[in-house]
This record gives structure tokens, C-alpha cells and sequence, in this order.
């Protein structure tokens, strides 16, 4: 990680005036001194209040070190310093990227305490932005007026959104990220006009995304494209390692199988290695099996294993499927068309839901306990 800024100043200096926050502005001085009193203030809803203390403490290096828990994506979950530097670096980044301008309008819909929302702040206070403000919930457009130029939510806000008909199409620049869409919402997502969608891909040990792509309009992406500055190669293992100066030290390692462009701009991802499964000597990726398992029989699905004397592990289809006659036999036929011997479940089960976590990504972990 870059090196945690440790110089003591009044205020940062890559941050200029005015601030906005909630459609006011204000000094450096001033909106420290405001979020400083907030934060201590018991009348304040504690979700603000954790906001107002992020930012007093963002923007006053001598208050201590900026603490976070890493995503996990390299490892197991650990506590490590954020850099100050390497923060504004990312925000730069991005604020480029979409091309936000002074005074937009940008939704703070995500916790704090995660790097992404962190970063949301921290993009707000380098651009000039109007940082609107909304208690985390899986709805963050229900009680919003006015348009947004940029938001960035989980796949359960979008889900949840939609679901309830709230105005999505009210927001110019969506960023979605921190799990997969399922992919009903992925098509509808695909469909709308407004607002302009991207996936994201990243972690927080790079800072949120380094990679994005367009999952709608006339020219939707087909792989995540990286950004400006960024490197990426394989590792021994297939899995990506990525390099974004500033922000990285050297290349991280992660566990994620990819597949790189012939250009070397972009990356197509395959699954976590951590999720291989080996079947009678050969591996195979489940994320990979499961989409094309999806555009067979149109059900969201997962592939897991199950221990076999024969082959270690047989692959077991788990379908959601509402409904109390499921088409097995068509099912089955249509994976032998589109699957290889060594592809095909040797089971196959169907449950009204699958076992999801709060990002609407499929718990596999849990999903096991499915297969007893």
C-alpha cells in the first residue's frame, strides 16, 4: 500500500474551496469545524455521524491514521492503513473518468465504515462536488428529490430499487459494484437509457475499482477496461496481479481467474479460484459453468461440489425455481447439447431461493448445506 501521510497541516492541500455538502458551502475550515461538532452531537442519526467523523478526520491528517478492513480478495480479511495520498489519487482517477464537474450532484448510498464509501466523500471533497447525503438502506432513491449526476450502490440497492419502482432513471452515471447482478437485473440494466451503467471491478487494498465496464447504451463493453495508469498480468495460477501506481506497492496479488485482452487494456473475469472444482482429475470453474448453464435452461443457478469415492468431487446443479414441477428431463437434455461429459451434474436440485448475502451474491458457502 502507498505510505500513510503522516505530515501535519491544517488541511489537505490537493482540496479547494468551496466545499459543498448538502447543497451548502463552505471553507475547508468551516466544514471541518461543522463536521467536527456533528460528529459528537447525540441528536445527529449515528449513520450521519459517522460520516461527519470520517470526514473531520479525512481532512485533518493530524487526527491520527484512516483504518480499514481489507475486502478479502487477496487473502484473508485484514486491518491496514489507508493512505490520505493514495485516496485523492483514486478520486482523481475516477473524477476524470466520468468527467464530473464542479457543483454536480453526487449520492452518498453506502456506508462509511466500507472503502467505497470512503472513497465517495473523498471524490466529493477533491471535485467540488454537491455530496448528498442518504441513510444506507437497500432503497437509497425512495426519499430523494432532484436529479443525480453520480451514484454508486450494491447489486441488492439495484434489485431492491427496481423492485419497488424507485427512480433510477433520475441518476446520470451509475457505478455498480461490491457483488454480481443477477441476470434479470443485468438485462434491465441493460435496456435503460439513462442512467449510464458500469460495472466496476476492484477491491479495497487498490483503493475500490481499477477497471470498469459499460453494461449499457449502443456500445456496451465486453470486458472490464482498466484505467489510467493501471497494470495487470497473470500470475502461475492464472489469476490476476495488478499494479496502480501511487496506490499499490507493486503488484498485488488476487484470486481471481481472468482471462486478458489481446490488447492488454481489459480483462474478462472467469471466477475465484478459491471456487475451483476438481472432477475426476479436471478442474473446473463454476462461475464459468453457471453462465452457460444460465443461457440454457434461463434460471440463476449455482454448480457446487459434492464428495465422490470415484471422482473426488461430482458437480452438483442447484436451480432457483419457483414452481412444483420443475423441467428436469428438458434441463437435462439441454445441458447435454451445451455441456462436455465432464460438465454435466450428476445431480441436479431446485430450491425457491438461492442462499444470497446482503450484496445479493450467491452464498456458496451456505448454499452447501443444500446438498445434505
Amino acid at each position: 500500500m502507498g505510505p500513510e501521510f503522516h505530515r501535519t497541516v491544517k488541511y489537505l492541500p490537493d482540496i479547494g474551496e468551496p466545499l459543498l455538502f448538502e447543497g451548502v458551502s463552505y471553507t475547508r475550515k468551516s466544514l471541518l469545524e461543522y463536521c467536527t461538532e456533528e460528529a459528537s452531537n447525540s441528536l445527529v442519526p449515528a449513520w450521519k455521524r459517522e460520516v461527519f467523523d470520517f470526514i473531520a478526520l479525512f481532512m485533518n491528517p493530524a487526527g491520527g491514521a484512516i483504518d480499514q478492513l481489507s475486502s478479502g480478495s487477496t487473502g484473508d480479511p485484514k486491518s491496514f492503513l489507508l493512505s490520505r495520498e493514495a485516496m485523492l489519487l483514486s478520486a482523481q482517477i475516477t473524477l476524470r473518468f466520468f468527467k464530473l464537474q464542479r457543483g454536480e450532484r453526487v449520492l452518498l448510498s453506502l456506508p462509511v465504515h466500507y472503502i467505497a464509501g470512503k472513497m465517495m466523500v473523498v471524490r466529493a471533497l477533491l471535485g467540488g462536488l454537491d455530496l448528498v447525503l442518504t441513510e444506507p438502506s437497500s432503497r437509497p432513491m425512495q426519499k430523494l428529490s432532484g436529479s443525480i449526476d453520480f451514484a454508486a450502490m450494491v447489486p441488492l440497492q439495484i434489485e431492491e430499487s427496481f423492485n419497488h419502482g424507485d427512480p433510477l432513471d433520475r441518476i446520470s452515471k451509475l457505478l455498480i459494484g461490491g457483488g454480481e447482478l443477477h441476470p434479470a437485473t443485468r438485462e434491465k440494466l441493460s435496456l435503460m437509457t439513462t442512467p449510464a451503467v458500469y460495472e466496476s471491478f476492484g477491491m479495497t487494498e487498490t483503493y475500490t475499482h481499477f477497471a470498469l465496464k459499460r453494461i449499457n447504451g449502443s456500445e456496451p463493453d465486453s470486458d472490464f477496461k482498466l484505467l489510467e495508469g493501471v497494470h495487470i498480468r497473470l500470475d502461475p495460477r492464472a489469476c490476476l496481479e495488478v499494479e496502480v501506481p501511487g496506490i499499490t506497492d507493486g503488484l498485488l496479488a488476487t484470486n481471481d481467474l481472468v482471462e486478458i485482452n489481446e490488447q492488454g487494456d481489459g480483462f474478462s473475469w472467469l471466477g475465484r479460484i478459491d471456487n475451483l472444482i476438481n472432477s475426476g482429475g479436471v478442474k473446473i470453474i463454476p462461475e464459468l459453468l453457471e453462465e452457460q448453464v444460465r443461457d440454457s435452461i434461463g434460471h440463476e443457478c449455482l454448480v457446487l461440489p459434492e464428495p465422490d469415492r470415484k471422482l473426488g468431487n461430482r458437480l452438483v446443479l442447484v436451480v432457483e425455481y419457483e414452481g412444483n414441477d420443475p423441467p428436469l428431463e428438458l434441463w437435462k437434455d439441454l445441458l447435454r447439447n451445451r455441456l462436455s461429459a465432464y460438465e454435466q451434474p450428476k445431480r441436479v436440485l431446485t430450491v425457491e431461493a438461492l442462499p444470497r448475502n446482503n450484496s445479493m451474491k450467491p452464498d456458496r458457502t451456505s448454499s452447501r448445506s443444500l446438498l445434505l
